[in-house]
């Protein structure tokens, strides 16, 4: 049996520890593959030479998912694991070990559906011709709340249970932070940490989908209701011990319009606020007409958005539910409730229209984003990999659009309520409102506000 070299240094992370037995664990699987591949031994112990080309020849297998054990077939990949970095895409893969002909990586997580693994090795670099297919699997969980429950109750994640968990957002430590309608109209903080739920303000008037600002921990919430609270939020610093606030966006003086910042109007709802990390502003919508504006979550200073000409996303009277982009910075996606599609704005051109589905006409079809159809479209996220994903309510699922423009369903089951954990075949919602993402790790929370439980995706 030919010599073969296993990586057993590294740093004592949960991800060191998991390659080391891994590699222990799969090194009979990678020798016996060896010695069948060719008996002379010499050959294959050889380091790697610099003076020599990397040769990628083929790997196997040709798909699999998460932690699924890929061999690389070539030559000079020498006999030092140290040395050698793999790559899916742009997401590095543990080597476990490698020959001269062979490397033994492990998948890493969602580098994306169709990968070019590359290859460097000292100065050298290259790529495999043949792509690899990563194929993701969805689980549901739940983490917190009791279906059925008539009441809200602050505690531990045993005893804590909803009436209409509808909204959320994370901060920059994984705490999740619950807009939660009527019975009370509240903000409530759900730790992970600390498996705790706390009612952080008890509200005047229904608080709607939140955000936080570009440093992740302060939490801004909009204020829903018309004339009184329509320039009302509700502000939570990590820095104040998540102290209540109640704020208002102040509008422009007479000088600052002479000035060419011009004034806005909320008429009569702002339904969602998201942050641009452009400029470091919160935007909202106007519910009634359309119109944007923006302000300082800093010195609470607003103005109206007009780009070019565009002052409107949407201008239909709609509940709407935006996003910013966080690779497209300047694109900001506007979901619509009532007119089921997804508009856009860009506010560096003012570009603006219909991105996915048909303003007016509801249903469910997944496909390219002309042709997909959606009922009752509410809160939306982001992926770090550029994919949307957005709370199909009348549908009972979660829809994802692609990079590329395709609309799947990843968990749900299109027109069928119901409550059930599991993978994506499985799971089922009633009425899902809320999303946030955890940039950490990938995880998608759902306010699952029929069920009144808040649920996990954990995408693997």
């Amino acid at each position: 049996m030919k010599n073969f070299n296993v990586r057993t240094r590294g740093k004592t992370s949960m991800t060191g520890v998991f390659t080391k037995l891994l590699g222990m664990a799969l090194l009979s699987v990678f020798c016996l593959h060896s010695c069948n591949d060719d008996n002379n031994t010499d050959t294959n112990s050889k380091p790697y030479d610099s003076g020599k080309p990397l040769v990628c020849e083929s790997f196997t297998p040709l798909e699999g998912g998460i932690a699924t054990r890929v061999i690389l077939k070539g030559d000079n990949f020498g006999n030092d694991p140290e040395i050698v970095k793999v790559y899916f895409n742009s997401k590095p893969a543990p080597v476990v070990g490698c020959n001269s002909g062979n490397i033994l990586v492990i998948t890493p997580r969602q580098p994306g559906d169709t990968c070019v693994i590359s290859l460097v090795i000292g100065q050298d670099s290259t790529v495999f011709a043949q792509k690899y297919i990563y194929h993701t699997r969805e689980v549901v969980s739940t983490i917190v709340g009791q279906r059925g429950t008539t009441e809200f109750k602050e505690g531990s994640f045993g005893e804590a249970t909803f009436v209409n968990p509808s909204y959320l957002t994370v901060d920059d430590e994984g705490n999740l932070f619950l807009a939660h309608q009527d019975s009370p109209h509240s903000v409530v903080m759900i730790s992970q940490q600390n498996r705790s739920v706390t009612q952080l303000f008890l509200c005047p008037n229904k608080p709607n989908a939140p955000s936080t600002d570009i440093t992740g921990r302060i939490i801004v919430v909009p204020a829903d209701g018309g004339d009184t609270y329509k320039d009302t939020y509700f502000e939570f610093d990590a820095d104040a011990q998540w102290t209540p606030r109640t704020r208002k966006i102040l509008h422009p003086t007479p000088a600052d319009v002479a000035n060419g910042i011009p004034d806005f109007n909320i008429n009569l709802y702002k339904h969602s606020f998201t942050i641009c990390m452009l400029d470091s502003m919160v935007y909202a919508r106007s519910n009634r007409d359309g119109y944007l504006l923006k302000f300082n979550p800093k010195t609470r200073m607003g103005q109206a958005v007009n780009v070019n000409g565009s002052t409107r996303c949407n201008p239909l009277n709609s509940d709407t539910y935006l996003v910013f982009d966080p690779v497209n910075k300047s694109r900001m996606y506007c979901a619509s409730t009532s007119q089921h599609c997804i508009h856009y704005f860009d506010i560096l051109t003012g570009e603006t229209g219909v991105y996915a589905g048909k303003s007016g006409e509801s249903g469910w079809k997944d496909g390219k984003i002309e042709d997909a159809r959606f009922n009752g479209l509410r809160q939306m996220v982001l992926d770090n990999d550029g994919n949307l994903i957005v709370a199909d309510v009348n549908n009972h699922c979660i829809r994802q659009i692609s990079p590329e423009g395709i609309v799947t369903t990843i968990v749900g089951i299109a027109g069928k309520s119901g409550y059930q954990d599991g993978n994506s075949e499985d799971a089922l919602f009633n009425s899902p409102w809320g999303l946030c993402i955890d940039r950490n790790d990938g995880s998608v929370y759902i306010a699952d506000r029929g069920n009144k439980c808040i649920r996990k995706l954990t995408r693997e």
